[in-house]
């Protein structure tokens, strides 16, 4: 058997999505199931077409959209894939921020797609209410982590290290990190603080908001770096502090690293958290509350991880071979 991939984003990209779909390619070596990837830029009626002449004649194989990514445009091509193309399959990244437009875009798919996938039972119930007709061809596989640990998590010294990890942009709670990192230099700390990931420097308030961090308040920036320099950070950090404006879900793959490498994690809970996130994690409203609960966490009257047992268990259902085969199962199952 063979899966395609369909995705937008270069392979080159910090496009979360493009970089999901390259880690789930990779962990279906050794299952039965050869994966490929297509990088499509940008989704158009010709770069489909010219899809199915590669293939045509192919036996067994399956076609997985993963939408949406970076360069996609405002195409409406993707609706044509369950049309031109034999078996189609979707997951759909964060189906609730799609506008009216890209959500009718997936009429289609509704009618005619094998299997929709989403990460969280809150996706596929929304998915259900807008078209009510698929339901029996909906299902959940969680989101994996992006940076798999090779490191062992480092025990905390008597240093604080704060981290956060992500794409350093707006909407992203930047403003808060730094907040906090100001309250802890000026209660005169000893800690590291320090920020991965990649900089959007055409956000610029943001960016600049960043530089004066590190040339004022001592924050380390760590950008662009490789998955393997990434993991080793993340394995020395104390706490991530991840202010999500909209709240932390499943499809945070940011705060499933930080976790998976043995990090605390405060972050924003909200209506869209679900369970095991919050069991996990601790509440972080505002930049105070952060300050307060790593206060707490630094001499000892809080675990940086509240749920050290019930972690382990979601993680191991996170890993990049358990959802490789939770996707090897639904491409074999007979059509619905």
């Amino acid at each position: 058997m063979k899966t395609v991939f369909l995705v937008s984003a270069p392979e080159t990209s910090h496009c979360g999505v493009g970089n999901y779909t390259a880690q789930l390619a990779a962990a279906f070596a050794g299952t039965g199931v050869e994966a490929v990837v297509e990088y499509l830029r940008p989704w158009s009626l010709q770069s489909i077409l010219g899809i199915r002449r590669k293939y045509a004649g192919s036996q067994d194989v399956v076609f997985h959209v993963q939408y949406p990514s970076l360069h996609m445009g405002n195409s409406l091509s993707p609706a044509l894939l369950p049309l031109l193309l034999p078996d189609v399959f979707v997951t759909l990244h964060e189906f609730r921020l799609f506008s009216l437009p890209r959500k009718l875009i997936f009429l289609s798919h509704a009618a005619l797609a094998r299997r929709i996938i989403f990460s969280s039972d809150q996706e596929r119930d929304l998915f259900a209410r807008w078209f009510p007709f698929s339901k029996d061809r909906l299902s959940v596989i969680p989101i994996g982590n992006n940076i798999v640990p090779l490191f062992p998590h480092v025990p905390c010294g008597s240093r604080l290290r704060l981290v956060y990890f992500g794409q350093i942009a707006r909407g992203k709670g930047i403003e808060d990190f730094v907040a906090t990192a100001r309250r802890i230099r000026a209660a005169d700390w000893p800690a590291d603080i320090s920020m991965i990931g990649a900089l959007l420097e055409d956000h610029a308030d943001i960016a600049a908001l960043v530089r004066d961090a590190e040339a004022g308040l001592g924050v380390t920036l760590h950008l662009n770096l490789p998955s393997a320099d990434v993991s080793r950070l993340l394995a020395e950090a104390d706490v991530a502090y991840l202010p999500f404006p909209d709240g932390v879900t499943d499809k945070r793959g940011s705060a499933i690293a930080c976790l998976a490498h043995g990090a605390g994690l405060l972050t924003t809970h909200t209506q869209i958290t679900p369970a095991w996130l919050r069991a996990v994690s601790h509440s972080a409203e505002s930049p105070d509350q952060a300050f307060d609960l790593l206060d707490r966490i630094r001499d000892g009257r809080l675990a940086a991880q509240p749920d050290s047992r019930r972690l382990a268990g979601e993680i191991a259902a996170r890993g990049w071979h358990a959802i490789a085969g939770r996707h090897g199962e639904l491409y074999r199952a007979p059509r619905k």
